[in-house]
């Protein structure tokens, strides 16, 4: 399942492509979850609309989805222009704790692998999990 709705990207100049996958699983990630729910958004309140809706595959697996980042070549040199997108996601799947991630970036050319590893649903465990992913990668 696909619904792709509107250009949810934050970021300066983005001009190419970056690839993006997410990776479902469960039992500290041994076990891949189908079916599980997964909406990409943009980070900030002017783009926090849904920009893909995605279901997982047997093997826990989103399918690969394109989005905007930056030009591949910003990565070369130092700056104040971050060489990658960030993206908002959330992860959800009956009787499981939803997790969501903040700011994961995408850069230019490249397939980023999100993981995702929810939690059963118990008295122990009932709020959702929030990630943020906003540490400055080293280049």
């Amino acid at each position: 399942m696909e619904n792709r709705q509107n250009n949810g990207n934050t970021n300066p100049a983005p001009s190419e492509l970056g690839y993006l996958v997410v990776r479902i699983s469960t039992a500290l990630g041994s076990i891949p979850l189908e079916n599980a729910t997964v909406h990409i958004r943009g980070n900030t309140a002017d783009s926090s609309g849904v920009l893909y809706s995605l279901l997982s595959d047997r093997d826990g697996l989103t399918k690969k989805v394109a989005l905007p980042a930056p030009p591949r070549a910003l990565s070369g040199s130092p700056g104040s222009v971050a060489p990658f997108s960030t993206w908002n996601i959330d992860v959800s799947k009956e009787g499981y704790v939803p997790v969501f991630f903040q700011n994961v970036p995408v850069y230019s050319q490249v397939v980023s692998v999100q993981p995702a590893v929810l939690v059963p649903r118990t008295e122990r465990f009932e709020r959702e999990e929030i990630y943020n992913e906003s540490t400055q990668p080293t280049l």
